[in-house]
């Protein structure tokens, strides 16, 4: 048998390139809710994905679950960026989805501590997938707080005294406190892991009790502080060494910055349209009215009821993460939420106007970790 080897050739290229294309756009099963688009996929995604389902084991808090609604959410973003053909951005994507499955293993409620003293209640310790930490460049994916660490104060285990190291650092807050009297701060209080979710929700209620305390003996008024606890749902360290413990077991003075100034404002009115009365920013993909806001809207509420005659605009924003439909929805419930808290707190429906932006108009360079914190936001402004 003769073999053309012309026609040979021809067929070894046609069979290449076939294998090319199919690589980047064929047919497979689903990622992450994705429909994919190529024959292959890294094996990032398999290691992902096993990291999550072994996450779904152990979920037994609000916590976990919020940490593996992240994941799956960064995992379809991985997805949809893959099947585009843009390979690096979507491992990183999935690295950063195994950093938050990973999250919620490791962080869950404790045992009851024992009625004399408490035990170190550490539970096992899940073993960290590979390759974990993604590009610099995609550090930004991670949720950061949304507001502002004026200053940061430790505590001992089981404790919420404050130490004189301690006592001398809000010493030096005390006087840009008082220099910003048109300010609200949050007093954040937080805990480690050991114990309960109801302790430590406790404890951290206590140790940010104890800085409020010292603060308003201090000269600040009561009023520009704002007490929360977390318990142990906001670890800004990892639980797992116990350095990271001590380092959690924390309370932080948090600038909100008060739109609304102790100013002589009696009605709206006064102030042209426009006008900013409130920003509301928002954690990472997420629509929930934090805390700190819900004070403030409802430190606005009689002002606004006040001035009857003056609608107001409320303008949903976000970073520049994410696709142009995904962020016109974030933005939308986002203005829903903040909408329909004023609602139930008395202003009327027909006052409030609703705008969706999504990434259109950032207020800070989305570039930055930092400048996507500050343009996750809605803002309330008086209406043209």
């Amino acid at each position: 048998m003769r073999i053309n080897f012309f026609s040979a050739g021809i067929l070894y290229l046609a069979i290449i390139c076939l294998v090319l294309i199919i690589g980047c756009k064929s047919f497979q099963t689903a990622y992450f809710g994705v429909e994919d688009e190529a024959i292959t996929a890294p094996k990032e995604f398999n290691q992902t994905r096993l990291t999550i389902e072994s996450a779904k084991q152990s979920v037994d808090s609000l916590y976990a679950e919020k940490k593996i609604d992240e994941a799956m959410a960064q995992g379809e973003q991985a997805a949809i960026a893959y099947w585009k053909c843009f390979d690096q951005p979507a491992k990183n994507l999935l690295s950063v989805a195994r950093q938050s499955a990973y999250r919620a293993e490791l962080f869950h409620p404790q045992p009851p501590p024992p009625v004399i003293g408490r035990a170190n209640a550490t539970p096992r310790t899940p073993e960290a997938p590979e390759s974990m930490v993604a590009d610099a460049t995609f550090a930004s994916v991670v949720a950061l707080p949304p507001r502002m660490i004026l200053k940061t104060v430790n505590f001992g285990y089981d404790s919420y005294q404050l130490g004189s190291y301690e006592k001398s650092l809000l010493d030096s807050q005390v006087p840009i406190l008082k220099e910003h009297s048109d300010f609200v701060f949050e007093i954040a209080g937080h805990t480690d892991f050991a114990g309960s979710d109801a302790y430590n929700q406790i404890l951290s209620k206590r140790r940010a009790g104890s800085v409020k305390q010292y603060l308003s003996a201090s000269g600040v008024s009561g009023n520009q502080l704002y007490l929360i606890g977390y318990g142990e749902s906001d670890p800004f360290y990892s639980n797992a060494t116990p350095d990271g413990q001590a380092k959690n077991r924390r309370s932080e003075i948090r600038v909100t910055g008060s739109l609304l100034p102790e100013i002589a404002l009696k009605n709206l009115a006064t102030l042209p349209a426009g006008t900013t009365l409130e920003v509301i920013h928002f954690n990472f993909g997420e629509v929930t009215l934090l805390p700190v806001y819900q004070a403030l809207l409802e430190k606005a509420v009689p002002l606004i009821k006040g001035s009857p005659d003056v609608n107001l605009e409320i303008a949903g924003h976000t970073d520049s993460s994410g696709s142009a439909e995904k962020n016109l929805a974030l933005s939308l419930k986002r203005t829903g939420n903040v909408k329909d808290f004023l609602i139930s707190k008395g202003v009327s429906k027909s006052r409030l106007t609703t705008t969706v932006y999504a990434s259109d108009h950032p207020m800070a360079d989305n570039q930055s970790p930092m400048g996507k914190q500050l343009n996750r936001r809605v803002e309330i402004k008086v209406f043209e």
